[in-house]
């Protein structure tokens, strides 16, 4: 068996606005403290996830960071980004400075706002080109004309009905934007189309067929979450191991599918990027299904990983794990009820508090822990508190 010094790691982190991000952000920090964001070779992300792994290679210049500057000087940056700027938030858009800037953006162009925002308020700039070769970063998105999930990453953009380009001349900002564009609280981000350089592909291997003359000059593109939450589609294969990594590890921090939101218009203007509830139903079925197929998969050895998902706390996953901790170690842990409120927190882009951020770290932290320890291996056999953290 490899060491996991050796063992290749795979990303798919999951949608869920600034909640998703920041329980992602505690999974990355898992692995800094035991030294292995070296070993991320491949990475997918779907709108939180994709602000998240923006944010992260923003404050590192463009390069995926090494442990320590995770733990030294990555995380603590992202840490007073996220609880001291609004990223898009009622208040941030309505401010007498940007009514100026956006004006009538507001109505129909709010992606292309948020993009602006993730230049300027977060400092997120480069073009797609600017990243490293490693990790492979995939942005998923979904073409409202194709119907088909849309990949942004460093040398490609394009889904198989559409087609490819090869060499993609776009913003990070865009890319990320594009891919948290939920459906009407932001809406589509109108992505320029290159006349040329555009190739059909086969579905099956991805590999282009033949060139392809494009006659749009912009195409609207939304939410990746619109088409799949979790972003694995790119990653993993039915039925056979992927080239880009030995052992998956997928972040699922999507939101609880509770009672009907009340007040649809009201949870817009407090901020909270709700759809209608028929979007959520979908979305919730498509999740479910995917989240069987990757366990199906895990179940008959065809590719090596977990689900870490939000809202378990550190007692469900032992339970569930048969593992046996002694009654008072629990109290080192968040409790059940916090566990509850991390995942209740909603899908939005506002400012959290020092509180909320840390609660939602912290739970991203222990649950990516306690289920690599249960589910994992003896790769991933130490455990870590967050005290030490």
């Amino acid at each position: 068996m490899e060491g996991a010094e050796t063992l290749r790691l795979g990303l798919a982190l999951s949608g869920g606005g600034t909640r998703a991000a920041c329980f992602h952000l505690g999974l990355l920090l898992r692995l800094a403290r035991q030294g292995l964001l070296e070993n991320v070779s491949a990475v997918s992300t779907v709108s939180g996830g994709s602000l998240a792994i923006a944010a992260v290679f923003s404050e590192n210049g463009n390069r995926w960071p090494s442990s320590v500057e995770y733990e030294q000087t990555v995380y603590p940056a992202l840490r007073t980004k996220f609880t001291k700027t609004d990223l898009f938030s009622i208040a941030a858009l309505v401010s007498p400075r940007s009514l100026i800037r956006y004006n009538a953006r507001l109505i129909n162009r709010r992606a292309h706002i948020l993009a602006d925002r993730l230049r300027t308020v977060w400092g997120i700039t480069g073009k797609l080109a600017d990243l490293p070769a490693t990790p492979k970063w995939w942005i998923n998105a979904a073409s409202i004309r194709s119907g088909k999930n849309w990949r942004f990453s460093k040398g490609e953009m394009g889904d198989w009905k559409f087609g490819r380009h090869y060499s993609p001349d776009v913003l990070i900002a865009d890319a990320a934007a594009a891919s948290a564009a939920v459906p009407y609280a932001i809406g589509a981000l109108h992505l320029p189309v290159p006349a040329g350089g555009w190739y059909q592909t086969d579905p099956a291997t991805g590999k282009p067929v033949q060139s392809v003359t494009q006659t749009l000059t912009t195409l609207p593109i939304w939410d990746g979450g619109a088409y799949d939450n979790l972003g694995l589609e790119v990653l993993v294969k039915v039925g056979r191991q992927s080239p880009d990594w030995d052992f998956l590890i997928c972040s699922d921090a999507s939101g609880v599918l509770g009672p009907p939101a009340r007040g649809f218009l009201a949870n817009l203007l407090r901020g909270n990027l709700v759809t209608p509830r028929l979007f959520d139903l979908m979305g919730d079925q498509v999740r479910s299904l995917r989240s069987r197929m990757l366990m199906r998969e895990f179940s008959r050895g065809e590719v090596r990983g977990l689900i870490v998902r939000m809202g378990n706390s550190v007692r469900d996953i032992d339970l569930k794990s048969g593992r046996v901790r002694q009654h008072d170690e629990y109290h080192r842990f968040q409790t059940d009820q916090e566990a509850s409120v991390a995942v209740a927190h909603p899908t939005a882009l506002n400012r959290l508090s020092p509180l909320e951020f840390e609660r939602i770290v912290r739970h991203g932290f222990e649950v990516s822990d306690a289920s690599l320890a249960a589910h994992a291996g003896s790769e991933f056999d130490q455990s870590f508190m967050w005290d030490a953290a």
